[in-house]
């Protein structure tokens, strides 16, 4: 069996490098529906499960919810200090799923 949506996702290395998303089309939809539900949501935040290339699934958390002290104190992910897991929404996100 053929996994279907898959997609990966490939952050840049450094400044003014290139990030690159290779997906089949039904992984791009989902990832687009989820990307439009978390900026028009009245919370902001989003979760799609998608594949790997090995058939492996992951989910992704979107968050539009990030206040600007956070932005100014987010590392860039080619930062190794760089941990989404901190901002506000994200930790909310995790506790709350790790409940249900």
């Amino acid at each position: 069996m053929t996994p279907k949506s898959r997609l990966h996702i490939h952050t840049h290395k450094g400044p003014n490098g290139t990030a690159y998303i290779v997906g089949e089309k039904s992984a791009l939809r989902a990832l687009s529906d989820a990307l439009k539900e978390a900026a028009n949501g009245v919370v902001g935040l989003e979760k799609v499960t998608l594949y790997t290339s090995d058939g492996h699934s992951y989910d992704i958390v979107i968050s539009s919810d990030v206040a600007e002290e956070e932005w100014q104190a987010i590392k860039p992910s080619y930062d190794r200090a760089s941990d989404p897991t901190k901002l506000k929404y994200i930790e909310l996100y995790t506790e709350f799923t790790r409940k249900v």
